[in-house]
């Protein structure tokens, strides 16, 4: 069977905030450009820090513990508002989800260090080497 993957990412607040944003995606490449509309490249390239990789209703059950475990700590009113996780680094949700996928045994891959961050720029070289 040939299942859709969607990709669980974290990135930090670029602008210094100890905020970071949690979202899932099955077209990273339009996420980015979507970020990346936001601010000029030449003050901030929109990039995702942190990225799981699975199959899609995996990612969304990864999505909606990690939502529930940080409820308090995530606004839920309005557009924008919904995937921002305040005063929690993204290297401190990293550790959590980490710990969250161990618990639940959720069936992801987490993208090597090596390849982070991934943005507009080589976003099509690491679909490549995620979805082959």
């Amino acid at each position: 069977m040939n299942w859709i993957m969607s990709w669980f990412y974290i990135f930090q607040d670029p602008m210094g905030s100890d905020d970071c944003k949690v979202g899932i995606t099955s077209n990273p490449e339009v996420r980015l450009g979507q970020y990346q509309n936001s601010y000029s490249s030449r003050s901030h390239l929109a990039q995702f820090d942190i990225i799981y990789v699975g199959e899609s209703h995996v990612i969304a059950n990864l999505e909606k513990a990690v939502k529930t475990l940080f409820d308090w700590d995530i606004e839920h009113n309005g557009r924008g508002f919904t995937e921002w996780v305040s005063h929690h680094t993204a290297a401190q949700i990293e550790a959590i989800v980490d710990e969250i996928i161990d618990g639940y045994k959720f069936r992801v891959t987490k993208i090597s260090k090596e390849l982070m961050p991934v943005n507009v720029h080589n976003v099509e070289e690491i679909m490549l080497l995620v979805f082959g």
